[in-house]
């Protein structure tokens, strides 16, 4: 029967899978319920800057709109600029009984604008709040790393966003966990019927060498969808549990991890040729641990410069372009195709391979 082989391992393995898909859902619900308090331990505090918003120039207008909250009893208000928080050489930038302003974007550094009220009675101005122009980012200079940058994919970003967040803190370390774990399983269902005279049972039956390994690798291929499942769910929910939705949409989280598909499909490819070619699961494991991690190098450093992005083309992580979904909301169906069938010329080379070895009795 077609897909015995498939079906065996899904349920030899769905322990396996169970305990993958529990840590995936809590590293990908809990990575964005920590953004809020990672951005406020990071972020500048400003005093009473909840009292005065700001509104920045768009693609639209060039305009600064400033506000701020009307305070009892005042005559006038007072609005200092700086480019520095303490307002130590602050020069007066508005004066009047307006709420308020808008002016022109004319500088590019950082400003600080302190909103004063004049209280009738008082001797001395009472502060409102401060606004600044950017936010502070102390991580912005290391993100301009090209090694940084290549896991950005090449854009510049901010950790004090979601978008730049989810990028750094849960894809980096998510795509080599996913590789590793894809790595690992695909050559131990494997070897292990070598290593533990399987192997002649099931070519026993009326089952080709073909038909054996394509099955293994549609079991790879559909554990592989389970966990990346797992993981957009998750990311949605966590991203749900901090309103965050309208910064980063389900839709552009879900196309970001299912991108990865193809990539884990590789990966499961190279396992199972590196299991046929080996048949032990300690040499198989090797292979496919250092052709994640060689892979991984290989994006990294392709994109230090152009004279080695020959480096990064070679990689299949480079083919995963989750930040492309996460800023753009687009889907490249080309990479996905493409790897796609890569992962299947290299489970064709791997029955080519497969049925010209002698097995182990």
């Amino acid at each position: 029967m077609i897909g015995r082989i498939t079906f065996k391992e899904l349920r030899n393995a769905w322990k396996v899978i169970l305990v993958i898909c529990m840590v995936t859902l809590i590293y990908s619900v809990g990575m964005p319920t920590i953004f809020p308090l990672y951005r406020s331990s990071i972020a500048e505090e400003l005093e009473g800057a909840s009292k005065v918003q700001i509104t920045l120039p768009n693609e639209t207008h060039s305009y600064v709109t400033l506000s701020w909250e009307a305070l009892e009893n005042s005559t006038s208000y007072i609005v200092l600029e700086d480019n520095r928080s303490m307002m130590l050489t602050a020069e007066i930038k508005y004066e009047g009984n307006e709420t308020s302003i808008t002016f022109e974007k004319d500088f590019t550094e950082k400003r600080y604008y302190a909103v004063m009220a004049t209280i009738e009675g008082a001797s001395e101005p009472s502060l409102i709040g401060i606004a600044t122009t950017e936010k502070s980012d102390p991580f912005k200079e290391l993100l301009d790393n090209p090694v940084y940058r290549s896991f950005a994919g090449g854009r510049s970003i901010s950790m004090l966003e979601v978008k730049g967040f989810i990028t750094m803190e849960f894809f980096i370390l998510w795509t080599m966990l996913a590789g590793m774990f894809i790595a690992y399983l695909s050559v131990s269902i494997l070897a292990g019927d070598f290593e533990n005279r399987h192997m002649d049972i099931w070519l026993s039956k009326p089952i080709t060498r073909r038909r054996y390994l394509a099955e293994k690798f549609a079991a790879m291929t559909t554990i592989s969808l389970i966990v990346s499942i797992t993981a957009a769910i998750g990311l949605i929910a966590g991203l749900a549990s901090i309103n965050s939705l309208n910064e980063l949409s389900a839709y552009a989280t879900l196309i970001s991890v299912m991108a990865g598909l193809p990539t884990l499909m590789v990966i499961a490819a190279v396992g199972t040729l590196s299991a046929v070619s080996f048949q032990k699961v300690r040499a198989g494991m090797g292979i496919s641990f250092a052709f994640v991690f060689a892979q991984l190098f290989l994006r990294t450093f392709g994109s230090f410069s152009k004279d080695l992005e020959l480096m990064k083309i070679v990689s299949v992580f480079t083919y995963w372009d989750y930040t492309a979904a996460i800023f753009d909301t687009t889907f490249n169906a080309g990479d996905f195709t493409l790897l796609i069938v890569v992962s299947l010329l290299i489970i064709a080379a791997a029955i080519w391979i497969f049925k010209k070895k002698d097995i182990p009795t």
